[in-house]
This record gives C-alpha cells, structure tokens and sequence, in this order.
C-alpha cells in the first residue's frame, strides 16, 4: 500500500476532515452524481466566462466556433475525472476480486481489507467473504479433524472385532478341534456320545459369539423391529456382561423414526454403554427414552465417577456422538462432575405425540 508523503497529506488536510470522511462514505450513485454535477457547473461557470469575454472581444463573430472546444474540454474534463473517481470508488471490489482469484488457486488464508473509506455496499460484500472464508476454514479444520476421528474410530473397531474374534471365537474353534481329535479316538460308545454333546455346546457357542458381534457392528434388528427392541437387546447384553446394571424406560413404545434417525440413536445408547463400562465406574445406568412434542429425547444417566466435561468434551466417544447426532439435526447435552455422574441428552426430530 502506498504511503503519502508529509506534502501530499498537508495539501490534502485542506480539506476538513469530516468532510473527507462523508464524501469517502457516499454511495457509488450519489458520487457519480456529485462528480458529473460539478463537472456541469464548472463547465456552465467557464463556458459563461468564455463566452463573455470573447462576445466582447470579438462583437463581430457568431461565435459558433466556441461548440467544439467546449465538447472537447468537456468530454476530456468527464473522461479524466470518471476515470479516476471511479477508479478510487471501486478499488474496494478490485480488492476483493483479488481475493477471489487466490482462493480460485487454492489459497485460504487471503481476506479482503476495508478502508475507512470504502462504499458500503462494498464494504459488506468484502465482510460477507471474509467471514465466509473464515467459516470455510473452520469447517476444513473440523473435517480434517473429524477425518482423523473416524479413520481412529475404525481402527479401534477393527482391533475390538479382533480382539473379540481370537479372544472367544477361535478360542472355541480351537476347542472345537480339540474335542474333534478326541472324538476321532474314542473306543468308549460313552466317551464318544460326552464328546459329541461337548461339541455341541461348543459350537452353540461359538455360533452364538460370533452372531452377538455381527449383530454390535449391525444390529438387523434395529432393522427388522425398531429402536426400541434394540435398545431392549442392546440393555440384555449390558446386564449381561456384569459390568453394572442398566434399565430401559420408555414413553413411545410404538415410535418408528427414519431409519437414519434411529441408527444414530442406538449408536448413542451404544457408545454412552461402552463408556459407563469402560471409564465411569458406575453401578446403575438409566436410559429413558420419552416424546417431548416434536423431538425424541434419549436421556442415558449414571451413578459413576463422572469427569470434567470441558477438558473431556473430544474424548470418551462424545465428539463422535456430537457428529452422528448433527447429520439428522439433532443435539447432545452432557451434564457431568467427577465424583457426581454423567448425564446426557441426545435430542432428535421426529417423534410423533
């Protein structure tokens, strides 16, 4: 940006400065208006002038030659004064189609600069894209961050559904093979019909391990019977690992939502379970799901250790409730202090009364 120098803002300075101001405020309009209106007059004034004097000069003529001059001076007068005041006015746009041509290459970090003096329609347009700009790498930073979040949540994923395999399912295949070698060595009718029946139970077993994972990484019943059936599941298999006892209680029992609605409902039941297992320490969790006018509240409480949610806020599975819950406009509401328990809210539209 140019500087003026000392002699340039004294000349300048002539002009009071409340004036300066109001005139650089103008609309585009009114300065156009202004600049060729005082082009008219000062022309009106020296052509008077000229006129005037040559009649008196020159009595004699018709004075017709005075046309062309005049046109001259005044289109040259318009052209160089349009030229610049225009010039100064939309400086202001030339900014911002700057701006635009970098984020066109794939800059971010470019924005546009007001003046003090700048139209104000123009000084809205170069606000508008400045906060837009602002509001676009925000969100790219929430997506990278969320990318990272996700690519992690599958990870993790991957490793439970493998842990859980070699853990319970090859366990009792190897089991399985086991009982097979006896089974093929046995001379006792007795001992054979005892391996038979161990087998048996070993591959209901194993059948029944690997139908409860298939059915945590995609519940057919969530699509076969609806949300409440299973979350009815999802609270058995709870109480059944001993963990703490969790109890369901529900005000629409014959609700059914969108299919969307309700997988991210049960996601949230899911993940806030998980956590009570894994971190809150806690004996009893109460989920209750109820109609509150158009929206559907799913309330998941505890009586564990609770924690800070301001420094845990990204952690614990919450940010990816947070996400799940905005792709079908819903909210999440944590309440929580260590030592007191955690209680959160998940909120979506929907529910019929």
């Amino acid at each position: 940006m140019a500087v003026r120098s000392p002699q340039t803002r004294t000349q300048i300075g002539t002009m009071p400065a409340g004036l300066r101001i109001r005139l650089r405020r103008l609309p585009l309009l009114a300065r156009i208006l202004l600049v060729n209106s005082a082009i008219v007059a000062l022309g009106a004034i020296l052509g008077t002038i000229v006129v005037v004097w040559h009649v008196r000069a020159y009595p004699e003529h018709v004075h017709y030659e005075l046309i062309a001059p005049f046109m001259l001076v005044g289109l040259l007068l318009s052209g160089v004064v349009n030229y610049f005041a225009l010039r100064i006015t939309l400086a202001p746009l030339d900014r911002v189609q700057a701006v635009v041509d970098a984020v066109r290459i794939g800059r971010r970090d470019v924005r546009a600069v007001i003046g003090s003096g700048d139209d104000e329609r123009f000084a809205r347009l170069a606000e508008t894209l400045n906060q837009m700009l602002d509001e676009l790498e925000h969100d790219a930073r929430q997506l990278h961050q969320l990318s990272g979040a996700i690519l992690q949540a599958q990870e993790d994923e991957r490793q439970r559904v493998a842990r859980e395999l070699h853990d319970e399912a090859a366990q009792a295949l190897t089991s399985l093979l086991v009982r097979i070698r006896l089974l093929e060595r046995a001379d006792d009718p007795l001992a054979a019909q005892q391996h038979t029946r161990e087998l048996r139970e070993l591959t209901a077993g194993a059948l029944e391990q690997v139908r409860r994972v298939a059915l945590e990484l995609r519940p057919t019943i969530l699509d076969d019977l609806g949300l409440l059936a299973a979350l009815e599941w999802r609270v058995d298999e709870f109480n059944a690992a001993g963990t703490a006892h969790a109890t369901l209680y529900a005000e629409c029992r014959s609700l059914r939502l969108p299919h969307q609605v309700e997988l991210v409902c049960f996601r949230v039941v899911q993940e806030a379970l998980t956590n009570v297992s894994r971190y809150a320490n806690a004996a009893h969790v109460m989920i209750n799901l109820r109609c509150e006018g158009v929206w559907l509240a799913l309330e998941i409480s505890d009586d564990g250790q609770g924690f800070d949610p301001t420094v845990s806020a990204s952690g614990l599975g919450l940010r990816g409730m947070r996400e799940r819950l905005a792709l079908v406009d819903g909210t999440l509401a944590i309440s929580s202090h260590p030592g007191a328990g955690t209680r959160i809210v998940a909120r979506v539209p929907g529910a019929n009364t």
